[in-house]
């Protein structure tokens, strides 16, 4: 097997390189469709801007599911390809995507009546006929008491169990898909943004990237319109198609480029959510409507944790700035609290939120944003009057992140054929590569989210037993982990590790006690000195209170 470089590399060294397309935006859909694109035969380039992982992908509500409410609203077609992605991450990816049994109460008043409700699960499983999950069933009043005795019955009408699944930490699934891509001959950057492109004659030539780091460190030389110390050099770089998966950033991409005149094509939703240590919280999983506004909502065992959300509120400002209002958080407050009077979810229960901004279609205010379509497409921008060669997608989740690249490859093919010999057939599953079953959970055993990797991960901590020590004493990841985000998995920043490669960042004490040695295992690594250690300690401590904001 040819020897490939994992860990991040050097822009200068990228940009010497000809791609055939550039993938934009390192979320799951990006990684998706780089992975794809590079199995295919076309050599392939992914960007990212902050990390892997880093956007939309990491503030979701942590379902691999079908989408039982998009029924109600005819996107059949979107259900029926959401189970059977879902079928097959939980079959390929047993070690983060797990089978999860939710209790679905109908109350009296509920916007969604018992028999709509009940259909609507006959529905759910006749679209997944072939899946190994069970399949929904009502539970009666006795075996309710047993299994959920918190659960409200004021008012209750019915109560069924229904079958999804539960990625606890997608970010891995990020991590895992990325690796693949780089094994399969793929080039894979983070902390590098898109600048600019370049298309003479309407014709895409090359991507001008932005080394974030560069910028952030002080570098000089290379191509820069603005040499003083400090800028950020700018590199070309040749390719022949851009694909814009930069989620709800896709119309940031496209500004200043030859399709800046375009119509809008982004017009996301917000949704929040709060981890919280709950006493007397749910011990399985809840699917129910609000009672404010009718929307679905979901309280989940999440880690050590419960999970509820989400909200769904039209958002129009930076994606990265999106933050759970107080209104959002005496919403999900009180939705949760009224299924489960006895034992109240108050705001002091509550260790943070978490808010991220669906990628979804733009339609005019005014418009119910629970109707707005999930379902995912690429735009050809040669069609809209754009360059040939620039696409651009809009939608997607994580559950159909395989199937959205699929469709992808169509698309790039039209204005450029692959020039290297195909890794495998288009449209067969992901390569089993590192994929396998533990029966161990995070939350107990820190190398279960490797798979079929965990030897690899255990050699390198049985090399140095000071590596075998933990990050922080209050979870249980050790440091070894932390070098093997830096050799094999592209990490290059504090925040990389401890909240994109390994869960132990969005624990409740976000393991800020244990930064500084983690800091010092990625300096040996990288080369940093004492100053970059403690700067890079600080740097983290601020992104993750940006990310997990205390109420």
């Amino acid at each position: 097997m040819t020897e490939v470089q994992l860990a991040r590399p050097n822009l200068a060294d990228v940009a010497k390189q000809k791609f055939d397309v550039v993938v934009v935006g390192g979320g799951i859909n990006g990684a998706g469709i780089a992975r794809e694109a590079q199995l295919a035969g076309y050599r392939t380039l992914l960007v990212e801007r902050e990390d892997f992982g880093a956007g939309t992908t990491s503030r979701a509500t942590r379902l691999i599911h079908g989408g039982l409410r998009y029924l109600e609203h005819g996107e059949f077609g979107l259900v029926y390809e959401s189970l059977h992605e879902r079928e097959t991450l939980v079959r390929e990816a047993p070690h983060l995507v797990r089978p999860l049994r939710l209790l679905v109460p109908v109350y009296a008043g509920d916007a969604r009546p018992g028999w709509k409700v009940r259909a609507g699960l006959v529905l759910y499983d006749l679209f997944s006929l072939r899946k190994s999950l069970p399949w929904h069933r009502a539970m009666p009043e006795r075996a309710l008491a047993e299994y959920e005795p918190g659960l409200n019955r004021d008012g209750l009408r019915a109560v069924y169990l229904m079958s999804d699944a539960q990625v606890e930490f997608p970010e891995r699934l990020v991590a895992e898909a990325v690796r693949e891509f780089v094994e399969a001959g793929g080039v894979a950057l983070n902390h590098a943004s898109v600048a600019g492109m370049v298309s003479p004659g309407h014709k895409l030539r090359a991507i001008l990237v932005r080394d974030e780091l560069d910028a952030r460190d002080g570098a000089a030389g290379g191509i820069t319109a603005s040499p003083q110390p400090g800028a950020a050099v700018i590199h070309e770089i040749e390719t022949k198609v851009v694909v814009n998966a930069a989620g709800p950033w896709v119309d940031e991409v496209l500004a200043g480029t030859d399709a800046e005149r375009h119509d809008r094509l982004l017009g996301g939703t917000k949704g929040s959510h709060l981890v919280a240590e709950w006493p007397g919280a749910p011990t399985h999983a809840i699917f129910a409507s609000a009672k404010a506004d009718g929307r679905p909502f979901f309280i989940l065992p999440w880690y050590r944790y419960t999970l509820v959300g989400t909200t769904d509120i039209r958002y129009d400002g930076d994606p990265s700035e999106a933050r759970c209002t107080p209104e959002e958080l005496a919403y999900l407050l009180d939705e949760a609290t009224r299924l489960f009077p006895s034992t109240p979810l108050r705001r002091e229960h509550v260790l943070y939120t978490y808010s991220g901004v669906r990628p979804l279609p733009y339609t005019p205010n005014g418009e119910d944003e629970s109707t707005i379509s999930r379902s995912h497409f690429v735009i050809d921008h040669a069609k809209r009057g754009g360059p040939d060669g620039l696409l651009s997608i809009v939608g997607g989740k994580l559950t159909t992140y395989r199937s959205l690249a699929r469709v992808a490859i169509p698309a790039i093919r039209k204005h450029c054929a692959p020039s290297e010999t195909a890794a495998r057939d288009e449209g067969q599953g992901t390569r089993d590569k590192g994929r396998g079953s533990s029966d161990g959970a995070p939350a107990d055993d820190p190398l279960a989210v490797y798979g079929g990797r965990r030897a690899e991960v255990e050699a390198l901590i049985a090399g140095d037993a000071a590596l075998g020590e933990r990050i922080c004493e209050h979870n249980p990841e050790v440091l070894g982990q932390v070098a093997y985000a830096v050799e094999r998995e592209g990490a290059v920043t504090l925040g990389d590790v401890l909240l994109r490669r390994l869960p132990v960042g969005w624990s409740a004490c976000h393991a800020l006690d244990g930064a500084e040695r983690a800091a010092l295992v990625m300096g040996a690594g990288l080369g940093w000195d004492e100053g970059r250690v403690v700067s890079e300690t600080a740097a983290y401590e601020a992104e993750m209170r940006r990310v997990c904001v205390k109420p």
